[in-house]
C-alpha cells in the first residue's frame, strides 16, 4: 500500500465535439475533364470496344496486364477521396484497399502544378465484376460529357479529376521489395531444395470468390512442382484472413524473383494480394551455459488459487521451476509441448520469471493476485524458439487467442493483458502493417485486451565506415556518440521494427540498456562504453521506429539489461557488436542450464517488454487496494487493459540523454522541431517507463485517472480540481494528459486507425463563454511532443511545462476543464454506433523544493466533491 496513491477523477458528462479548423490549404487544381479524357481515354475506350463484343471477358482477359472483370483494379488518385468507400459500395464497387503511396512516387508531368507539394497521393484498389466495369464505362463517359454525378456519386467525379492512373493489381504490387529481399535471402543454391512461402489472397467478403482463388493458387502451385503445406480461413467480422503455405523448389521461387511479370508465374496469380516468405515467428534466448546458481531458498510462493491475469505466448516455460512454480499453467493448445526439450525451454521461462518475479536478485517479490497462463506457439530449440513450420503462425496465433478468451470455456477470461515477446524473422516495418499485426490490432478492440509488444532485437553490427577500432576506442565519449548516432541514421532502413511491433493498439516496448544488479566481474578485455555509467539510453540491438502512420514506437523503453558492446575492426570500418553471450550484465532471470534449473542473466527486447507486463501488473493491485481508486470498484478487464495501457505511457519521461540529443538533433536539423522530435522517438518513443509512477503519485505532486465512453463526435467532460495553494505562486510546474484507447480497425482505408480522441482544455470568459485555455489553467506551454506528433497512434500524450515563472491566480474552487474528444480519424469509416472506451491519466507535478502538498490538496477536494464551473 502506498501513502501518495493515484485518484479517481469523478465521472464525465458527455456533450459535443467542439470541430476543429478547416485544413485551408491549397490542393492540387488536376487538368479538368478533357485533360483526364486525353490522359486516360484509351483505356476506357479498350473496354467500351470489348463490351461492343460477342465475348467481352474472354477479349479483357487477352492482355494479363489489361482490365478485366474479376481482376484487382488500382485507382491511383493525387489526392484523397472523401466518402469514396461510400461512393464505391453505392454501386457495387468493394474496396479491397485504401492506401497511401510512398512519398517517392511521381506525379505524372501533367498534373503537377504550384500546389503539387500539397499532394497526397492515394491507391484505391477493387475487385469489379462484369457488370461494375459497365457501370464504371458509363461514369467515365458521363464525366466526360459534363454531366452532374447521380446523388452519391460525387466521390467518384472528385477521382476521375483527381486520377494519376489506372491499372491492375501486378506483381510489383504483390512482390514488395522487403519481400523479394528476404525470400532471395532465403534461397538455397541448389535449384531443387525446398523453400516455402505465404500466398495471401485478397480479403474479399465473397466467400465464393476466395474459394475459386484458392483452388487456382493450388494448380498454378502445384504445375510448379509445389504443394500446399496449409491454408487458413479466418472470416471474422472486420477481419478476414485467407492464405495458404506452400512449398517450392528454390529453381520456380528463383524464377519469379527474377521475371515475375511472367504470364503464368507465380506472381501473376489473380487472386494473390501478396506473395511473402514464410512467416516464422522466433525468439532469440541467450544460451549460455556458465555454472548453475540456485537463489530459489527465500521466494515467497504464489497464490495458488489467484486468477489468471497475463496471458504468455511463446515457447514452453518450465513451470515446476522453483522461480515459477504455482504462478504458471501451461495450456498446450497448439500439441507443441512435446517438441520442446526441457533443456531448450529458456526464453519463455526467463519471460515468466520477470513478469512473475521480476530481477530474481534485485526483486523476487511474487507477482500480485494473479498468475500467468502460457499458451505455447513456439518450439524450444537449441539455439532459439521459432513457430512450427508447417502451419501458418497468423493462424495459430487467432486460435490461441480464441481459447484464451473466447467462450463458456474460456482459459483466462480474467486476464487483460497478453506478453507477446515474438518477432517475425526478416520481418522489419517498411510501411506495409502485416497480417499478423492487424490480427492483434482486431483482437485489442474487439476484446478489450491490452497486448505488450517486444520491438525487436536487431542482430546486425552498427558499422561505422571511415574509422579502425582503435581509433573509435581513442575517441571521447562525446565522439562516440555522434559517429554512433550518424551510423544509426544511415542505416535506419535496416534497423526497424519488427513485425507485429508496428501494430497501432498495443504497446510496443523497446530495450533500455540498464540493470537492477551490480555487474558481476570487471569488464571483459575489448568491451567498450558507448555511453556514461548514468545515462539512460536504448540499447545499440533495439529496434527503432516510428510505427505504422508514422505514430510513436516504441511506446517507451523498460529496463531490459545493461548491453555490453564490442568494437570490431574491418578494413576500412569498425563494427559494433552487442555481446549477447556475457554473464556479466544483465536481469537476472530463470533458466535451464545443463537440463536442470538455474538462473542466468538475459538482455534484449523481450526483457524490456516482461519488465513492462509486470508493471502493468502491479499497478492493477495497486488501484485495487485498500485507499486505491478503484478500492471495491470490479474494473472490467477492458477497463484494466485501458487505464494501465494510459499509466504506463503516462509514466514515461525522456531521459537526460534523450533530452541532450534532442538538443544534438535540433543543430543538425537547422531548428526544425517536428523533425528532431520525431528522430528521438524513433529511439525513446514516450520516454524511459517509470515503474513506481504507474503506481503511486511524483513525490511533489498527484496522478488523477478516469474512464469513459464516446462515439463519433462527442466529448466527455472531466473536472479537474486545481490545488488552491499553487495559485499566485512563483514555482515550477509540469503536466501531462495522457488518453489510451483500442480503435476499430479497418484494414481497406489508408488511415486504418478509424477512432481518434484528443484532448482540449477550457475556461470561461467574463460573460461565461467557452473559451479555449491554451495554457491549461496554470500557463503551460508545450513541452518535449507536440500535438502533431501525438495524434498518429491509438495514445494521446501531451506534454507540458510551466510558460511563464508564475501560477496565474484563481479561486479555492478552481476546476480545469478537460475535454476528451473523439472524431472520425479514417476519413469516413468510424461508425456513430461504435462505442469508444478509453482511460485519461493526468498528472501534475511541481519542483522537488517546496513545502505544497499536491497530492494532499487534491485528494481533499475529490474527498468533498468538486463543483462543475458556473455551478
Amino acid at each position: 500500500m502506498t501513502d501518495r496513491p493515484i485518484l479517481r477523477l469523478p465521472n464525465p458528462s458527455i456533450t459535443d465535439r467542439l470541430k476543429a479548423r478547416q485544413d485551408k490549404r491549397r490542393r492540387p487544381k488536376g487538368v479538368g475533364r478533357q485533360g483526364q479524357g486525353a490522359r486516360l481515354g484509351g483505356q476506357f475506350k479498350r473496354l467500351e470496344e470489348a463490351f461492343r463484343g460477342e465475348n467481352p471477358d474472354f477479349l479483357l482477359r487477352q492482355d494479363p496486364a489489361g482490365i478485366a472483370p474479376e481482376r484487382a483494379l488500382v485507382f491511383e488518385s493525387i489526392l484523397p477521396i472523401q466518402n469514396f468507400q461510400k461512393a464505391a459500395a453505392r454501386i457495387g464497387f468493394e474496396l479491397l484497399i485504401e492506401d497511401r503511396i510512398d512519398d517517392d512516387y511521381e506525379i505524372p508531368e501533367e498534373l503537377v502544378d504550384e500546389n503539387v507539394e500539397n499532394a497526397q497521393p492515394m491507391l484505391y484498389a477493387t475487385m469489379p465484376t462484369d457488370a461494375d466495369l459497365r457501370r464504371l464505362l458509363q461514369m467515365w463517359n458521363a464525366y466526360q460529357r459534363g454531366d452532374d454525378p447521380e446523388r452519391g456519386l460525387a466521390p467518384w467525379w472528385n477521382l476521375f479529376g483527381m486520377l494519376a492512373d489506372i491499372r491492375v493489381w501486378g506483381p510489383q504490387d504483390r512482390l514488395t521489395p522487403e519481400a523479394r529481399t528476404e525470400l532471395s535471402y532465403r534461397l538455397s543454391d541448389d535449384d531443387t531444395a525446398p523453400i516455402r512461402l505465404e500466398l495471401e489472397l485478397w480479403p474479399t467478403a465473397n466467400a465464393d470468390q476466395r474459394a475459386r482463388w484458392l483452388i487456382d493458387t493450388r494448380a498454378r502451385v502445384e504445375s510448379f512442382g509445389g504443394r500446399i503445406v496449409d491454408a487458413r480461413s479466418i472470416n471474422e467480422t472486420g477481419f478476414i484472413y485467407e492464405a495458404v503455405l506452400v512449398e517450392m523448389p528454390s529453381l520456380a521461387v528463383r524464377e519469379m524473383l527474377d521475371n515475375p511479370f511472367a504470364p503464368n508465374g507465380l506472381a501473376s496469380i489473380e487472386g494473390l494480394q501478396f506473395v511473402l516468405p514464410q512467416t516464422v515467428g522466433q525468439s532469440l534466448p541467450d544460451v549460455s551455459d556458465g555454472e548453475p546458481q540456485l537463489p530459489f531458498q527465500d521466494l515467497r510462493p504464489f497464490d495458488a488459487e489467484a486468477p489468471i491475469k497475463v496471458v504468455l505466448l511463446d515457447g514452453t516455460p518450465i513451470a515446476g521451476h522453483p522461480a515459477l512454480d504455482g504462478g504458471v499453467i501451461i495450456e498446450d493448445v497448439h500439441d507443441i509441448v512435446r517438441l520442446s526439450q526441457v533443456a531448450h525451454r529458456r526464453h519463455a521461462t526467463s519471460m515468466a520469471s520477470l513478469m512473475l518475479r521480476g530481477d530474481l536478485l534485485a526483486d523476487g517479490a511474487p507477482m500480485p493476485n494473479g498468475r500467468v497462463l502460457a499458451i505455447p506457439v513456439l518450439v524450444d530449440q537449441e539455439r532459439d524458439a521459432i513457430s512450427p513450420n508447417d502451419r501458418l503462425f497468423v493462424d495459430i496465433v487467432h486460435v490461441a487467442l480464441a481459447r484464451a478468451f473466447l467462450g463458456e470455456n474460456a482459459l483466462a477470461p480474467e486476464a487483460y493483458l497478453v506478453n507477446f515477446s515474438i518477432g517475425v524473422k526478416g520481418a522489419h516495418f517498411a510501411g506495409r502493417i502485416s497480417s499478423l499485426a492487424r490480427l492483434l490490432d482486431w483482437w485489442a478492440d474487439q476484446q478489450g485486451i491490452l497486448f505488450h509488444v517486444s520491438a525487436g532485437n536487431v542482430s546486425e553490427d552498427l558499422t561505422i565506415p571511415n574509422m579502425t577500432a582503435t581509433a573509435f576506442e581513442d575517441a571521447s565519449a562525446e565522439e562516440r556518440r555522434g559517429h554512433i548516432e550518424e551510423a544509426q541514421r544511415n542505416t535506419r532502413h535496416k534497423r526497424t521494427l519488427m513485425a507485429p511491433s508496428e501494430a497501432m493498439n498495443v504497446i510496443t516496448v523497446g530495450a533500455a540498456s540498464l540493470d537492477e544488479t551490480a555487474p558481476a566481474a570487471p569488464a571483459a578485455a575489448g568491451t567498450i562504453p558507448v555511453h556514461e555509467d548514468d545515462e539512460i539510453t536504448p540499447a545499440l540491438s533495439s529496434a527503432i521506429g516510428l510505427g505504422a502512420f508514422r505514430s510513436i514506437k516504441p511506446d517507451f523503453l523498460a529496463t531490459s539489461g545493461e548491453h555490453e558492446v564490442r568494437a570490431m575492426p574491418g578494413a576500412d570500418h569498425v563494427r559494433l557488436s552487442v555481446l549477447g553471450q556475457t554473464q556479466r550484465t544483465g536481469l537476472n532471470v530463470a533458466t535451464v542450464q545443463r537440463g536442470s534449473p538455474s538462473t542466468y542473466r538475459a538482455r534484449g527486447t523481450s526483457c524490456a517488454n516482461a519488465m513492462a507486463s509486470r508493471a502493468s501488473l502491479f499497478a492493477i493491485s495497486a488501484l485495487s487496494e485498500t485507499d486505491g481508486p478503484y478500492d471495491g470498484i470490479d474494473l472490467t478487464t477492458r477497463d484494466q487493459a485501458l487505464i494501465t495501457k494510459a499509466l504506463s505511457v503516462n509514466a514515461s519521461r525522456w531521459p537526460d540523454a534523450a533530452i541532450t540529443r534532442y538538443r544534438r538533433e535540433m543543430v543538425r536539423l537547422a531548428g526544425n522541431h517536428n523533425q528532431a522530435r520525431e528522430e528521438i522517438c524513433r529511439y525513446y518513443g514516450h520516454g524511459t517507463l517509470n515503474e513506481a509512477l504507474m503506481r503511486e503519485a511524483p513525490d511533489y505532486g498527484a496522478t488523477l485517472v478516469g474512464t469513459g465512453t464516446l462515439r463519433k463526435d462527442q466529448a466527455a467532460i472531466f473536472n479537474v480540481p486545481m490545488p488552491p495553494s499553487l495559485a499566485g505562486e512563483r514555482i515550477e510546474r509540469s503536466m501531462l494528459v495522457t488518453i489510451a484507447w483500442f480503435s476499430p480497425v479497418l484494414a481497406t482505408r489508408a488511415r486504418y486507425r478509424l477512432a481518434l480522441l484528443e484532448a482540449v482544455a477550457h475556461g470561461h470568459d467574463l460573460l461565461g463563454e467557452l473559451i479555449d485555455d491554451d495554457g491549461w489553467a496554470l500557463d503551460m506551454k508545450v513541452g518535449q511532443l507536440n500535438k502533431n506528433i501525438i495524434k498518429r497512434g491509438t495514445v494521446w500524450s501531451h506534454r507540458m511545462v510551466h510558460n511563464g515563472p508564475t501560477v496565474p491566480n484563481f479561486g479555492g474552487d478552481k476546476v480545469l476543464p478537460i475535454r476528451v474528444q473523439c472524431r472520425d480519424g479514417s476519413g469516413g469509416g468510424l461508425s456513430p454506433d461504435d462505442d469508444i472506451r478509453f482511460a485519461l491519466a493526468v498528472t501534475l507535478e511541481v519542483e522537488s523544493e517546496t513545502d505544497l502538498d499536491v497530492h494532499a490538496e487534491l485528494q481533499e477536494r475529490l474527498r468533498v466533491g468538486i463543483r462543475s464551473p458556473g455551478s
